[in-house]
């Protein structure tokens, strides 16, 4: 049995849809929504079981909160959230298996305000107002449910073919990055010019000209490296693995922007320390320091403000 996952917000004007797009970019922080900038909103997500690609019953709706900030994006809150939530439930756990005659309150207090802040319990009348959209029934006292938007652009399909080239030609750029990769800094400057020889003489072949910046962009990098200037990040993540420890997921990410390589190497090992509790049998904790021209590759998408 197949299952869709629903999003939906309830705005002070009513219940809105959220598509997987916009929530995704949302939850990454590429995307925003100004409409509910500096507010706290109530938010479902709902699993619905589909029979022959139709929706059939729900299973499960879940309840929770989006604290959008002033620029209408949801990701730090969520990161700050993910934080508590790891640090509240294992001091939680802990509390539980010291024994003792005086039983502590704070972790199970700690915890209880993290549910309030984070989390709701759907009433009967909002899985109704969710049901009549799901199964589009229409009555007259319900109001209709509108498209929560978001404002980055909707991207245009991708063909069965555009993506089987898309594939191909990623082989070849990952050849070409790693010939690059090993180049020094004076190899590199050569190479970008020989690039946009053979780009003129091939009447400004595009690809040549592409080739050609990223050899700069990998000289600038290296030279950033070499010399500590410019801006860098210090960064750590979480990083939750499954029982093989072969493949892992990034449940907490923190970031610090600092103006030269020394100072972000500090805030790294300031950054890895407030965050070593989180480490575990089952949780890495890791920490990285790149300059800005990397930081896009190394954040997966994540703001930099």
């Amino acid at each position: 049995m197949t299952v869709s996952i629903r999003f939906y917000i309830f705005a002070d004007d009513g219940l809105q849809r959220i598509s997987q797009r916009v929530m995704e970019g949302l939850v990454h922080g590429s995307d925003a929504m100004p409409q509910f900038a500096g507010t706290k909103q109530k938010v479902a997500n709902v699993i619905v079981d589909l029979e022959e690609g139709k929706p059939a019953r729900i299973t499960r709706a879940d309840g929770s909160f989006l604290h959008f900030d002033a620029a209408g994006k949801v990701h730090e809150s969520l990161i700050n959230s993910g934080f508590e939530a790891m640090d509240t439930f294992d001091a939680l756990e802990r509390s539980k298996r010291i024994k003792s005659k005086v039983v502590a309150l704070s972790p199970k207090l700690n915890r209880e305000k993290w549910e309030r802040d984070n989390r709701w319990t759907l009433s009967k009348q909002d899985l109704d107002l969710i049901s009549d959209d799901i199964w589009k029934r229409n009555r007259a006292a319900t109001p209709t449910v509108q498209q929560a938007k978001g404002v980055a652009p909707k991207p245009p399909p991708v063909t069965f073919e555009a993506k089987e080239a898309i594939r191909e030609i990623q082989t070849h750029i990952c050849g070409i990055d790693s010939k690059m990769e090993f180049l020094t800094e004076p190899a590199l400057k050569g190479f970008a010019f020989e690039a946009r020889r053979l780009a003129k003489d091939d009447l400004d072949n595009a690809v040549w000209l592409g080739i050609a910046e990223a050899a700069d962009r990998r000289r600038e990098i290296l030279a950033r490296y070499r010399t500590g200037s410019g801006v860098w990040y210090a960064s750590i993540d979480v990083i939750r693995w499954d029982a093989s420890r072969r493949t892992g997921r990034t449940d907490s990410f923190v970031h610090e922007r600092c103006n030269s390589k020394k100072k972000a190497e500090e805030a790294a090992r300031r950054l890895l320390a407030e965050n070593a509790k989180y480490f575990s049998a089952e949780s890495s904790v890791e920490a990285r320091v790149v300059c800005d021209l990397e930081w896009a590759d190394a954040a997966s998408g994540d703001d930099d403000e």
